[in-house]
């Protein structure tokens, strides 16, 4: 037991998982306790057998101190009872692997945990596997790949399994066409530069965003023929070895942006529902249906990223200013930001949401790190750095979380993979309605 004469303070523990929970009454404890020792207390009143690992919420922020330096460093009383939310432990994400390009890295998109789909500035889409081995170089594009989306089951034979946008203007959907990767059509219409694709969680429709200030509404599949007469440049027929390649026709074209459209994503709840961010400092919400803009979002910087959560039902933002935002799209004022989190130190390029709960998110900056949030609280829960001496300091622009794993590429070329404990997020954590 602990000496009598040690400073002690009353703590009350809250769970949010059940079956986590224990008794509601306040405890006496050491004020020298830091989170392995409560840790300890929480396994004791559950009666674990073997050990589970947790984190400390006070206030917003994890505990990484002392109950007695964190009472110390913010002027409160021992004499108050201190609540303390606990969530099971997350192992910091450990990278695994490391794939080499000859060019940035503009985009990474994960088709399942052993096939990787990613896009380059030197124009090339590479289809990558979990045993190192490149499966497909695909070139069609006559200039920088600037986004990727991979399909669920898409690599049957036929399928579109991947789709690419390009400075070219074009959308190419690939499928396999005998045992290679192929360009089954290009997406024409756009003006300007892609910088943004998305396909929807049924894998039926896609949209592009522009530098045209557009989005495109599109179907997934192969067309029987050419949908349109737009004449493909010489330069892109050259690229492809002459090959002819059909076209496709956009379904419908959403227009409201001042300036760039940066990026663009689903609502997975709702797929008439798409979300974008831009150059005008918007974040939008539009029914592809209707083909309206039925919100608008102000911010104070450029939007570079957008990625909707499911099961937090919130969608998240990168931004130029070095934040991450958090925006509740189902709030009767949605101009008003949730959360902000700020802690990169150079432009947040991408963000990616954890695919199985309501509280875990990563953001990738020009900062050459990766930040993994847990979002009931303000400071990120891991920092990761790049593993290898060339990786070190580039930026990134890239970022994808598949399962258990966190993909990630930018300025040094290297298609970065790495390993996430999924205990922590396994199982549905939905927030509630």
């Amino acid at each position: 037991m602990e000496p009598s004469g040690e400073a002690q303070v009353q703590i009350r523990l809250v769970a949010t998982q059940k079956k986590y929970e224990v008794p509601d009454a306040p405890l006496v404890v050491p004020q020298q306790l830091q989170r392995y020792g409560l840790s300890e207390i929480v396994n004791h009143l559950l009666g674990h057998e073997r050990p589970v690992p947790f984190d400390f919420l006070v206030d917003g922020q994890f505990l990484r101190e002392s109950i007695a330096q964190y009472l110390k460093r913010h002027s409160l009383s021992a004499e108050n009872i201190l609540t303390l939310e606990y969530v099971e432990s997350m192992l910091p994400p450990t990278e695994i692997a490391s794939y080499s390009h000859d060019d940035w890295i503009s985009s990474v998109a994960a088709a399942s945990a052993d096939r990787y789909v990613v896009g380059s500035f030197d124009g090339v889409v590479r289809i990558w596997n979990a045993r190192s081995e490149c499966e497909g170089e695909l070139r069609g594009h006559a200039a920088a790949v600037k986004s990727v989306a991979a399909v669920a089951d898409g690599a049957k034979r036929g399928r579109v399994g991947a789709v690419s946008g390009s400075q070219d203007r074009t959308a190419i959907g690939w499928g396999i066409k005998g045992k290679q990767w192929k360009a089954l059509y290009a997406a024409r219409g756009h003006t300007d530069s892609i910088e943004a694709v998305a396909v929807n969680p049924g894998g039926t429709h896609f949209v592009t965003a522009s530098a045209d200030s557009t989005i495109r509404f599109w179907t997934l599949a192969a067309p029987k023929q050419s949908e349109d007469a737009a004449d493909e440049t010489p330069a892109a027929k050259k690229r492809r070895g002459g090959a002819d390649i059909m076209s496709k026709a956009a379904i419908g074209t959403l227009s409201g942006h001042v300036g760039a459209v940066s990026s663009v994503c689903f609502n997975t709840d709702e797929e008439s529902q798409v979300f974008s961010g831009g150059w005008d400092h918007s974040v939008r919400a539009w029914d592809v249906a209707a083909g309206v803009n039925v919100a608008t979002s102000l911010c104070d910087k450029v939007v570079l990223d957008v990625a909707y959560s499911g099961h937090s039902r919130l969608l998240a933002t990168g931004h130029a200013d070095r934040a991450v935002r958090l925006w509740d799209p189902r709030a009767k004022d949605s101009t008003v930001v949730k959360l902000r989190l700020s802690s990169h130190t150079g432009f947040v390029a991408s963000v990616s949401w954890a695919p199985s709960s309501a509280h875990m998110l990563a953001s990738a900056s020009h900062d050459g790190t990766i930040k993994v949030w847990d979002i009931r609280s303000r400071t990120p829960l891991y920092t990761v750095h790049a593993a290898g001496d060339s990786d070190k300091g580039k930026k990134l622009l890239a970022l994808d979380w598949h399962e258990s794993l966190l993909l990630a590429g930018g300025e040094s070329g290297s298609l970065r993979i790495h390993s996430v404990n999924s205990q922590y997020a396994a199982g549905p954590d939905r927030a509630q309605a």
